[in-house]
């Protein structure tokens, strides 16, 4: 039986078949869209603050929220576990200004649970040279984001990156600058 199953596992592992999401496991896509209306909610609405020492959310901010939290998109220190192992397989990593050139862009890379989480995320990337920057999302967490990138290949680079470290759903931030 171990005969059958060892060349098989390989097989799957080789065609990338052992990299689909595991069941239960957020939808990219899902959270993609989630980001960007919780982003939007941000943007349009920033006015949000704290009063009487409870967070105070525009109810369209709230839903987005929300939304952020059901699709399961908050990145967890457990996403982010081996992150050590994947900083030593990268080693020596350089990021590759490559293909034509953009207007400077940043990436966010979602939303962590946590300032411990925010903490090991911010000495991965800035490891291996991105420039991060953390702001706080009231009661989601902080929100983390690289960059700014002039090519797209430092681009596509940056988020292949936060793809393998963990994160949920990277993308090109819509209203965040450095």
């Amino acid at each position: 039986m171990r005969q059958i199953i060892l060349p098989l596992l390989l097989a799957l592992l080789g065609t990338g078949a052992a990299a689909a999401a595991a069941p239960g496991a957020p939808d990219r896509a899902a959270c993609e869209r989630a980001f960007r209306a919780y982003e939007n909610a941000l943007w349009l609405y920033p006015d949000n603050q704290w009063g009487d020492d409870v967070p105070v959310l525009r109810p369209d901010v709230a839903r987005a929220a929300r939304g952020l939290v059901r699709a399961g998109c908050l990145t967890t220190a457990q996403d982010l576990v081996h992150l050590p192992a994947l900083a030593q397989n990268l080693a020596p990593f350089a990021i590759t200004d490559s293909g034509p050139a953009i207007r400077p862009t940043t990436v966010s890379l979602g939303i962590v649970t946590g300032f411990g989480v925010e903490h090991e995320a911010t000495l991965f990337f800035r490891g291996l040279g991105y420039r991060s920057r953390g702001v706080g999302a009231q009661t989601l967490g902080r929100r983390l984001f690289i960059g700014p990138f002039t090519s797209q290949g430092a681009l596509d680079q940056a988020l292949e990156v936060a793809r393998q470290a963990g994160f949920i759903a990277p993308h090109v931030a819509l209203h965040t600058r450095f």
